[in-house]
């Protein structure tokens, strides 16, 4: 069973390799028909991810206010649950690994250099699609595929917290590793799809 959960996500890997290269192709090719593919399923991506973050935003909140009553609770009432502290890292988990290709198609994720920032939107565009290709598609394929026996061993043994009074999900907790990976991905490729279209000239208001 393991094996066969880590096959289908080795599977789907696979597939959402081959779909990344719509961009590229369609850059290297000038086909109008594949420019429109491109550009209709970033749309759908970007419809998803952005519809994702807009949920788990409220994860952030919630972290607050069960931080504030878990130490209320133990410092004040001498009260302690295990399952509430343990909640913290799930919200926490989600904010951050769900959240993550929605900063990067906002371009709000950090940038280690002093460059970027000075270079035209073309050139921009270069090294969205160089760094996209060569590193970010790379690393989330990596991810699916390490985590698949991983994540398929947790839902297969059913893994819940070390400690009875817990969260008994901890597989679902581990799920989101390659629902991270799958979404940089998705991001990744709507950042390159843009940077497809800067570079053909289908976008104008980018191509100054």
């Amino acid at each position: 069973m393991i094996e066969l959960i880590g096959h289908i996500l080795n599977g789907l890997a696979f597939f959402g390799a081959a779909l990344a290269l719509l961009p590229f192709l369609s850059l290297l090719t000038r086909s109008d028909a594949l420019a429109g593919l491109t550009t209709r399923l970033s749309a759908f991506f970007e419809g998803i991810i952005a519809t994702i973050a807009h949920v788990i935003m409220w994860a952030g909140l919630a972290m607050m206010l069960i931080q504030v009553l878990s130490v209320l609770l133990r410092y004040v009432f001498g009260i302690n649950f295990i399952w509430m502290q343990e909640s913290i890292t799930y919200l926490f988990a989600m904010l951050f690994l769900l959240g993550a290709g929605y900063a990067l198609i906002k371009d709000e994720h950090v940038r280690v250099d002093v460059v970027y920032t000075t270079l035209s939107p073309r050139k921009k565009a270069v090294v969205n699609m160089l760094g996209t290709y060569l590193f970010l598609f790379p690393v989330c394929g990596l991810i699916v595929w390490a985590a698949g026996g991983y994540v398929a061993a947790a839902w297969v043994n059913q893994e819940g917290s070390q400690d009875a009074s817990g969260i008994q999900a901890v597989f679902v907790l581990k799920s989101l590793i390659p629902a991270f990976a799958t979404l940089l991905a998705m991001a990744g490729f709507v950042v390159a799809a843009k940077a497809s279209a800067v570079l053909t000239g289908t976008s104008p208001s980018e191509a100054r």
